[in-house]
């Protein structure tokens, strides 16, 4: 057997981990379809099976792989990147990564909030709040559910129209001209059950992102309140974050006055 073609001292596995890695992001393994066998490989690198499947496991744990046993290890279906810091439409989202957007109307209607509902949109008196639920779809997969109460004093006949492109903030900018000043957003992992883990095709249960956002207008005031169930197999959330320049000065700050 004549020796690997990977270079020393990088360890074997990392670099035929690396190898695998610019296959699927050059498309060479597309979304979907089986990798060579551990055998191939062996055969292929001139590595041991040891270093297969260090390599495969670490691919498997980056979300870049799947494996599914007695069948092989498969692609993984790319997952939508949602960014953190900018409100985002999930249409626009699944545009962006060169997939088709879908939706199916689960349900709409108007209903009377609930009280903690009703506080945390602000809302007086009996004004009602319409609800949308609506699952979402990425090239015909189903990848999210929403669902939005919205303020119907600010959106009166929201029940009666279609939904431009489908995309409620498209609608709530370019038909009403609201404008959506800022979101505060949490998101956690759960566990999803019952019609809606059907709706996702997690069968009777999976593991989700869940997302809870208020939206708000320049006015401060409440336009939305988001309940969001991603599945997390095709989903993930991008944070940017700042350097510690800024840390280091206001630790500086915080000593010169005596906190430690």
């Amino acid at each position: 057997m004549s020796s690997s073609p990977f270079p020393e001292p990088i360890p074997l596995y990392y670099q035929l981990e690396e190898a695998l890695r610019n296959k699927i992001f050059q498309k060479t393994f597309l979304p979907g379809q089986s990798i060579p066998t551990e055998l191939q490989l062996q055969q292929e690198y001139k590595v041991s099976r040891e270093t297969v499947r260090k390599a495969i496991n670490n691919l498997v744990l980056a979300g870049l792989l799947i494996k599914n046993r007695g069948i092989g290890t498969f692609v993984a279906q790319p997952k939508l990147i949602n960014r953190i810091g900018t409100i985002y439409s999930s249409t626009e989202e699944i545009i962006v990564r060169g997939m088709l957007p879908g939706t199916k109307f689960i349900e709409t209607k108007e209903i009377i909030p609930p009280e903690g509902l009703r506080k945390e949109m602000r809302i007086e008196g009996h004004t009602g709040v319409i609800k949308i639920k609506r699952l979402r779809y990425a090239d015909n997969k189903p990848v999210a559910i929403f669902t939005s109460y919205l303020n119907k004093k600010l959106v009166p006949d929201l029940l009666k129209i279609d939904l431009i492109d489908n995309s409620l903030y498209k609608t709530l900018e370019e038909r009403y001209n609201l404008t959506l000043s800022e979101s505060d957003e949490v998101i956690e992992a759960g566990i999803i059950t019952g019609k809606d883990a059907k709706y996702l095709e997690l069968g009777r249960t999976g593991p989700v992102l869940i997302a809870k956002r208020l939206t708000y207008l320049s006015d401060s005031s409440v336009i939305e309140k988001l309940i969001a169930f991603y599945r997390s197999d095709r989903f993930s959330y991008q944070v940017k974050l700042r350097g510690r320049a800024g840390r280091l000065t206001e630790m500086t700050t915080f000593e010169k006055k005596g906190v430690k």
